[in-house]
């Protein structure tokens, strides 16, 4: 009974739902605030780079930990490309000084940003951590959902949709995925 109750809210954490859609398709300057405490705009965040992909952060969620080599190798794989990845802080008890401490922990070679109040989350419809999107240049919702289609086992065959998302953008292509399930821990806003 212990061990069914266990397995239960484990499946209740790591939820697995359809990507609600975003707020908006075009970003506002929604404020962020950086790893030392320097408040930066999401707009002006996107005009930095071709492209930009916000993944959602819990740093209690197994969803994500499981993805953070993943996330480690697209952010160096991508980056002399011109793509720049953050992670988004929306949970309620995060800081600038534990969402620093988070991302030298995990290795991270990109900040996680702090949005406080969860405007962000909110016009990007996130929900989960796991969550990603990917901007344009124009600050243009080009993909939103999962990173893969992993949840907590990575499998060689898992679809990318990030990774292919990205691949379409820069080959000056549609994103032929849009939208995709998010596979991850509820936002503890």
């Amino acid at each position: 009974m212990v061990l069914k109750a266990a397995c239960f809210a484990l499946a209740w954490e790591c939820a697995s739902c359809a990507a609600p859609a975003p707020r908006v398709t075009q970003v506002p300057n929604a404020p962020l605030v950086g790893p030392h405490g320097a408040s930066l705009g999401l707009r002006g965040l996107c005009d930095l780079a071709p492209v930009t992909v916000l993944v959602f952060f819990s740093p209690d969620c197994d969803c994500l930990s499981v993805h953070d080599a993943r996330l480690r190798a697209l952010a160096a794989a991508y980056r002399p490309r011109g793509v720049q990845l953050f992670m988004v802080d929306s949970e309620a008890r995060g800081s600038p000084e534990r969402d620093a401490a988070e991302a030298r922990q995990r290795g991270y070679a990109f900040p996680i940003l702090r949005d406080g109040g969860a405007r962000v989350a909110d016009l990007l419809g996130a929900e989960y951590a796991t969550y990603a999107v990917v901007l344009d240049a124009g600050g243009r919702v080009r993909y939103h959902g999962g990173i893969d289609s992993d949840r907590m086992h990575l499998h060689d065959d898992a679809r990318p949709y990030v990774k292919d998302a990205l691949d379409d953008l820069l080959a000056g292509r549609e994103v032929r995925m849009p939208e995709a399930k998010a596979l991850g821990c509820a936002l503890q806003r």
